[in-house]
């Protein structure tokens, strides 16, 4: 397995077909109401890739993302509209009676007027393109969104699968420890029946294997609660069993090869997040432009067309009319309410630097205590093996001492004790490892996979 496969973030994967066997909901005895369909079950295990492809297809996050740049999208057309003319047709039916003051009345007639309006604006000073610019950065802003939505996505996915994948190893190492207690147990019965061990170590023995039993209880309902999470993470129910292709348990911790003074200067350019907040800033800009040009003239051109058919009366006749012109609009006085748009467009204006200048901080923390995480995390992982091999050395020399009768119980289980603790200590320093890469990767926009050639060794 390579070891920086985990960061998916800079390359799409390829998207796998899942078939899901959904049950009919069955209709309830008494009330008639549909119970819910049982979770879809899976032959094969599924790997990481696989995962994240699921999630990204199925978690309602990303469709919200999506349904955003839509509407960004539509934003910016909607602006462009304004560099268009604006036409309309009318058609009019009109019938009237002249009656004069005797009574007498002249015969009805009917006018047919149908027209054409056209309304253009030839020239403002920003309006127009300061609305333009500002859709266009909100539409960048919500593709960089989107993708940090997509991001934010993978991570917790990782998190979760390797959650699941430790709690399982955890599960194991627990499983370990009551068979090593369930052994003591047998051996402190035999040892008390042939005299070499008091009732004290039998009680000792039951203890250390209740013990055992209660530390694996609970990682089984540790278990149960993160596959729940993992499956309501890819967009399943959260009673779906999802069968997890087993991780490498050999482990090399290789740290990245760029240092942690480049991965700061990489989350500055490639972290979507923070991008999104500099396009805001360009948005708050351009909308600020647009709101001094409201204030100020405007050039529009409007031209009609029309005509009207009289017939009735014993008339029957057609008139043509048109007309064209310029109007400049100037507005003198609003109220100060332009002056107060415009002070409040600067201060939002002010509102997105200040904000992205504290997500930049935001992300630079990130940056660095993730990097320290991952330091420490290899670190920590070579350490627990030599903690693991020593305790296993110990608790073997300590059974067979126990067993003829050279120490007593509480050092068996004393070894018993420190073993299960470094089992435990390296499933987590395997688990730290593999999630702190992830969020490595995540802080900074994305990893790439090293060369062998460029590798840094942790010291």
């Amino acid at each position: 397995m390579s070891r920086f496969r985990s960061i998916a973030y800079l390359t799409a994967s390829t998207l796998l077909g899942v078939c899901l066997a959904h049950a009919p909901a069955m209709a309830a005895a008494d009330t008639g109401a549909q119970t819910a369909p049982p979770a879809p079950q899976f032959s094969h295990p599924f790997t990481l890739v696989e995962l994240t492809d699921m999630a990204l297809s199925n978690n309602p996050q990303t469709k919200l993302a999506w349904a955003e740049i839509r509407s960004s999208q539509a934003g910016v057309e909607l602006a462009r509209a304004g560099y268009w003319p604006q036409i309309s047709a009318g058609y009019s039916v009109t019938r009237s009676r002249t009656v004069n003051f005797v009574g007498a009345s002249n015969s009805a007639q009917t006018r047919y007027s149908p027209s054409l309006s056209l309304s253009y604006l030839l020239w403002d000073f920003g309006n127009r393109s300061g609305t333009l610019d500002a859709a266009k950065y909100a539409l960048a802003a919500a593709e960089l969104s989107n993708s940090q939505t997509m991001q934010d996505v993978i991570l917790a996915v990782e998190q979760d699968y390797y959650q699941v994948l430790g709690l399982q190893a955890l599960e194991a190492a627990d499983e370990l420890s009551v068979k090593d207690a369930e052994t003591s147990l047998d051996a402190a019965q035999q040892n008390q029946k042939s005299g070499l061990a008091t009732v004290g170590d039998l009680y000792q023995a039951e203890a250390a294997l209740a013990g055992a039993q209660l530390a694996l209880q609970t990682a089984q309902g540790q278990l149960a609660v993160a596959n729940g999470t993992l499956a309501v993470e890819v967009g399943l129910p959260a009673a779906t069993k999802i069968l997890l292709a087993p991780w490498n348990k050999t482990v090399t911790p290789v740290m990245p090869p760029q240092s942690v003074e480049q991965l700061l200067a990489q989350a500055r350019q490639a972290r979507p997040e923070l991008l999104a907040s500099k396009a805001g800033i360009q948005q708050a800009i351009a909308n600020l432009e647009a709101t001094k040009g409201r204030g100020l003239p405007s050039l529009t051109l409007a031209a009609d067309a029309g005509q009207t058919r009289t017939i009735g009366g014993g008339l029957s006749q057609t008139a043509n009319n048109y007309s064209a012109g310029l109007t400049l609009s100037i507005p003198l006085f609003t109220g100060f309410g332009d002056q107060a748009a415009n002070h409040q467009a600067q201060a939002k204006v002010d509102i997105s630097q200040a904000t992205t200048a504290q997500l930049q901080q935001t992300v630079e923390l990130e940056v660095w205590q993730a990097y320290q995480n991952l330091h420490t995390a290899a670190v920590t992982l070579r350490t627990t093996e030599v903690q693991l091999k020593s305790a296993q050395q110990a608790e073997d020399v300590e059974t067979a001492r126990y067993h003829i009768g050279l120490d007593p119980i509480l050092n068996l289980l004393t070894a018993q004790t420190t073993l299960a603790s470094a089992r435990v200590q390296q499933v987590q320093a395997r688990l730290n490892w593999f999630t702190a890469l992830a969020a490595l990767g995540h802080a900074v926009g994305g990893l790439n996979a090293p060369n062998q050639s460029d590798v840094a060794e942790t010291p």
